[in-house]
């Protein structure tokens, strides 16, 4: 009962979410606010770069401090791609979930049939944790 009080709270607490698209050698990271704005264009993030690596986490404090909002970092599972980028961003004390693709796939279908396929791509990690209740 307790942890159900906690969960609700939690969920209540406006935040940023920061959408990361995972692929093999590089990650689309785009960063929304807790009423569906974007903050900016997506980033590409280079594996192979160290320096693109923390230019992404310079971005995502950057737009913690300039909405003063903390952030929660949302990862699709793609085989073992999202691993490494996944620890990096927990070491650097982010708040982080890796989303099932199957569920993420399944709640776009029924409810952003219409949206074009590259903003599909970047919307399914926001819309997702904004919406489930």
């Amino acid at each position: 009962m307790h942890s159900q009080k906690v969960l609700k709270m939690l969920e209540s607490i406006p935040y940023l979410s920061v959408g990361l698209d995972v692929g093999a050698d590089f990650t689309w990271m785009s960063i929304m606010l807790p009423n569906a704005i974007l903050t900016g264009k997506p980033f590409k993030i280079l594996h192979s770069d160290p320096e693109s690596r923390e230019l992404a986490v310079t971005k995502i404090k950057e737009a913690q401090e300039t909405y003063s909002l903390e952030s929660r970092c949302f990862l699709e599972s793609t085989g073992i791609y999202h691993i490494p980028l996944l620890c990096f961003l927990r070491d650097k004390g982010f708040d982080c979930s890796v989303i099932n693709p199957i569920i993420t796939s399944g709640f776009i279908k029924v409810t952003l049939f219409y949206i074009n396929c590259l903003k599909k791509t970047f919307l399914k990690f926001f819309i997702l944790p904004i919406d489930i209740s």
